[in-house]
């Protein structure tokens, strides 16, 4: 089935989630099912459910939750799955919409599946609005992020001076009147003005509203859902992708009674986003990027299928020599920018111009997905041959147009259902503690320091890519929010699915919450042996069995150790057949899968 798509805590008191909050408002609500904004002839059905504004405090209203659901084409029903495709900030309806088909033929087509608009996100409230629609708001921002204002772009950290212009101050490595440290408290200074800036201007704009999208409130709708849809105290069914995990997490923490078919992907770490400094570990942003791009050259290595171009046009025939070539042309990229702006409207134009984080960050995206695979080999034959003189425009590479979607140029190409929405800067630094004193000066250090140590390549990205960069200068914080030990047992058991390479969310997450300290013998590790992000990254029969068992109350047996209980690989990759090394379930005998459960 294809889609599109630590150390020990110091816990610190604040507001925290707790299962039952509200009484008053436990009543399940009527849910009144229609034709869908975007949709309104088909079999889906949309509806919006009233949830309060305030789970804490009911004299602050109510804001709708906008609910979409593909109803189970074969009766009786036998089981539903709430999703959530990830984000912060990304549209459930419109994934729903869009893979709703795809969805129930993996569970069975007498499922329901069904996704909503999270807090702030589309067409739920309550209202959220980073950037004015009617100017270039959007664009003048992360084109100061892109060195177009007055932060100048951080460059690449494994280049000494680089680093030293980024890190001088916190390292003591030059005298105060040295020009290179003056420049880089310089950027600190200008990296905070800008990010305070934006603060106060989103605050402006949205007010209390930025307290009430955290994940706490996000799972308490859910759960309601549930309740109001499906009968009040059902089993909580869900999928969660990505950030969606976090959901799940939290589920399994403040409603442990409730969990039922519970199924977390692509993990991202729920308990250091709930009780660390969003930069004490930003280096997990970028551990896995390395291992997907060393697992991108294995499979052009291979090739066993479509042929990779960039290996037949250089002629190197070995993962290593290929990714040693990718590196070089970086290094030459960084050397050679000649600091041309990059926009949306110009995205399309000579590479040449593009800068070298930005060349990053086209380069992590695309390794997503399998689907973006043959793009991103497309994208490093443009750039050799940029390099080497013979064609420098980008417009005559056929795009799969489901990836030319121009948004802010800072983020690459998106699929149209993730399309990037701002309200995830309220999520990733509500849901987090409040500042311990923590500094710009501090943050490009520890980025520095991820850059040398973690990812070479793509750590320098943190800064300008990353929200959570700007979380110690961001004043709203959720009303609600979890910063505790997440060592609750749910009441049934949690199956957790980590690509081995994956760009986002690394596998070591994956086995952390599956391991004897958080969920334990309440969980199933599924490890996929590829790139991308998630199960959704790739086709994998082995996958689906795994998926369909445990929907159907067959979950994997537990191997009894910290390890995985499931080893699962692709059915093919964008080059053919999985690289031997990857291992794992292979997909000619796919089905034995089904018999380690």
């Amino acid at each position: 089935m294809r889609f599109f798509l630590l150390p020990l805590l110091t816990f610190i008191f604040i507001n925290s989630c707790s299962g039952s909050v509200l009484k008053e408002r436990a009543t399940p609500a009527s849910v009144a099912w229609g034709g869908c904004l975007n949709q309104p002839q088909t079999a889906y059905e949309c509806a919006n459910v009233d949830v309060p504004l305030d789970w804490q405090d009911a004299s602050k209203g109510t804001v709708p939750i906008y609910v979409s659901r593909y109803p189970a084409t074969k009766l009786p029903r036998k089981g539903y799955m709430f999703y959530n495709p990830g984000g912060p900030g990304l549209s459930g309806s419109r994934f729903i919409q869009s893979q709703g088909k795809l969805l129930q033929a993996q569970l069975g087509l007498d499922w329901d599946v069904i996704s909503w608009d999270p807090r702030g996100v589309l067409l739920s409230g309550p209202t959220i609005q980073m950037f004015n629609n009617n100017n270039n708001e959007d664009d003048d921002f992360w084109g100061q992020l892109q060195g177009l204002g007055n932060y100048n772009t951080h460059g690449n950290l494994t280049v000494a001076e680089d680093a030293q212009f980024l890190s001088v101050h916190s390292q003591r490595t030059r005298p105060e009147t040295d020009p290179l440290y003056i420049n880089s408290m310089s950027q600190a200074s200008k990296f905070d003005n800008m990010t305070i800036a934006f603060n106060n201007a989103t605050i402006q704009k949205n007010g209390d509203n930025l307290k009430y999208v955290g994940t706490c409130a996000v799972v308490r709708d859910l759960v309601y859902l549930v309740d109001s849809i499906y009968g009040e105290g059902s089993d909580v069914n869900f999928w969660g992708i990505s950030y969606g995990t976090v959901i799940g997490v939290y589920l399994t923490q403040m409603f442990p009674e409730r969990v039922g078919k519970v199924i977390l992907d692509g993990v991202y770490d729920a308990e250091k986003q709930a009780n660390l400094a969003p930069m004490k570990w930003l280096d997990q942003d970028y551990k896995g990027v390395e291992s997907a791009l060393i697992k991108w050259t294995e499979a052009c290595a291979a090739g066993t299928g479509p042929t990779c171009g960039f290996a037949s046009e250089t002629g190197i025939s070995t993962s290593d020599g290929i990714l040693s070539k990718i590196k070089q042309m970086l290094d030459t990229a960084h050397r050679t920018y000649d600091g041309t702006s990059v926009t949306a409207s110009s995205i399309n134009d000579d590479i040449r111009h593009w800068p070298y984080e930005y060349i990053l960050q086209i380069i992590r995206t695309q390794l997503y997905d399998q689907s973006s695979w043959s793009w991103l080999d497309r994208l490093f034959l443009k750039l050799l041959k940029s390099q080497s003189g013979t064609s420098s425009s980008f417009k005559d590479i056929e795009l799969d147009s489901r990836f030319f979607k121009r948004g802010p140029a800072t983020y690459g190409f998106f699929p149209e259902i993730y399309e990037y929405n701002y309200v995830n800067f309220a999520v990733y630094c509500g849901d987090t503690i409040d500042p311990q004193g923590e500094t710009t000066q501090d943050l490009f250090t520890l980025t520095v320091q991820a850059a040398q140590s973690v990812s070479p390549n793509f750590a320098s990205l943190t800064p300008a890519y990353s929200p959570r960069s700007f979380c110690h200068n961001w004043k709203a914080r959720a009303v609600e929010r979890l910063p505790q030990p997440m060592t609750k047992k749910p009441k049934n058991v949690v199956l957790v699915i980590g690509n081995v390479a994956d760009p986002l969310t690394p596998y070591e997450n994956a086995q952390r919450l599956a391991s004897s300290a958080f969920l334990g013998a309440q969980a199933r590790l599924v490890k996929f042996n590829t790139g991308g992000h998630s199960s959704f990254s790739g086709e994998s029969d082995c996958i689906n069995d795994v998926v369909r068992n445990y929907t159907s109350g067959n979950p994997p047996k537990d191997a009894g150790n910290e390890e995985e209980d499931v080893v699962c690989t692709l059915k093919k990759t964008a080059f053919g057949r999985p690289p031997l090394s990857w291992g794992g379930q292979v997909e000619d005998s796919a089905s034995e899968a089904s018999r380690t459960l």
